[in-house]
């Protein structure tokens, strides 16, 4: 199933900083963008839509840059605080998500 997310100015701008920021970390390596596609094990076109931020781009092709760039272990660090939400967990208590057995929570 295909959807298409509606993005706000903000987001795509958000996009659009990673894109530059992907083409600035490979420049600084003196990578083609042919290289860093083989090295991501994608084809060279899948660079091109990250570093232009391109909304259709997968997550799964930006996971595979921050890891060729060296940085696949700040990924799971991107919500390891979430002071806004842990605020509203404290305001209202969690009402959806109950704990599985085996799961780290948090």
């Amino acid at each position: 199933m295909n959807t298409t997310a509606i993005l706000s100015t903000e987001e795509l701008e958000s996009l659009r900083l990673l894109g530059e920021r992907v083409r600035l970390a490979r420049l600084r390596r003196n990578l083609t963008q042919v290289e860093l596609a083989e090295r991501m094990g994608v084809h060279r076109p899948s660079v091109i839509n990250l570093e232009k931020g391109r909304p259709g781009v997968t997550l799964a092709v930006a996971i595979k840059a921050l890891t060729v760039f060296g940085y696949s272990e700040r990924i799971g660090a991107l919500l390891a605080t979430d002071p806004v939400g842990e605020g509203m967990e404290m305001a209202s208590g969690r009402k959806r998500a109950g704990s599985r057995t085996g799961v780290a929570d948090f």
